[in-house]
């Protein structure tokens, strides 16, 4: 099974009910050539157009106790600053599958992190409810 797997099939299920609801949210793709060539990667994975708010966030699985600041790619941080300075609501979120929690890190506070500690810990987020994206 493809790591991260689990959750975005949750996402999946997210979106589909969002959609029955009027909402729309959608996976964001990297760009490939016609013969599947890899030419650029996704700015992050996820857009959710809520009814108040955008949201834009990338989706992580996190194993052990704190997750590790390298999974969060420079360019997925800087895209989703640039998403928040437009008034989006930017983050990474990520299931902590050993204490089966799903933690919302802004990307910002990402941001000011990398570099200074290798790891972030679930209490340094928020939990995170999917209800968000109903109001």
């Amino acid at each position: 099974m493809r790591k991260g797997g689990n959750l975005e099939r949750e996402i999946d299920k997210v979106l589909k009910f969002l959609d029955s609801q009027g909402i729309h949210g959608h996976k964001n793709h990297a760009k490939r050539a016609p013969d599947g060539t890899f030419i650029q990667g996704e700015p992050f994975d996820y857009e959710v157009f809520s009814p108040s708010k955008i949201y834009c966030f990338d989706a992580k699985e996190c194993q052990s106790k704190a997750w590790p600041l390298s999974a969060a790619k420079l360019s997925q941080v800087n895209n989703m600053l640039k998403c928040s300075k437009a008034g989006c609501e930017s983050f990474f979120l990520v299931y902590f599958t050993s204490i089966h929690k799903l933690i919302r890190f802004d990307a910002k506070n990402v941001q000011e992190k990398l570099g200074q500690r290798g790891s972030m810990s679930p209490d340094e987020g928020v939990e995170f409810d999917w209800q968000v994206f109903l109001k």
